[in-house]
């Protein structure tokens, strides 16, 4: 699984940096996504992916770590799936229309740490 470890690893440094780079655009290709697809339908990639994340963690030298982000990407996808009192709703109008562009640039800063360390973690 160490092809995946890799593969989300650069995807997570290429989306930080055209979230620094290029925000207003990236925030545009987030919002339609979020409008144009169905919640429940969306709620299948965090779930499969933190499914994918348990899995690759013995590819890891820091296997709690994945294991942690997998479990956070399958309790995501059953929330968005759930979505309790409207909470998704809630939270995608807030993150695409109250958060600042330096808060964005912030979570692509965060994005390529995370990335760069997955990266050096594999094995």
């Amino acid at each position: 699984m160490k092809w995946f470890l890799y593969a989300i690893s650069l995807i997570w440094i290429s989306v930080g940096c055209c979230t620094i780079l290029y925000t207003n655009e990236t925030k545009n290709i987030i919002r339609s996504l979020i409008k144009t697809i169905d919640q429940k339908i969306l709620s299948i990639l965090p779930f499969v992916f933190g499914i994918l994340f348990l899995f690759s963690a013995s590819a890891s030298r820091n296997p709690w770590f994945i294991r942690l982000i997998g479990f956070i990407g399958i309790t995501k996808g059953l929330l968005i799936f759930i979505n309790p009192k409207g909470c998704y709703d809630k939270f995608s109008e807030w993150y695409l229309n109250s958060l600042s562009d330096q808060t964005h640039r912030f979570y692509g800063i965060f994005a390529i740490i995370l990335g760069t360390a997955v990266l050096f973690w594999i094995l």
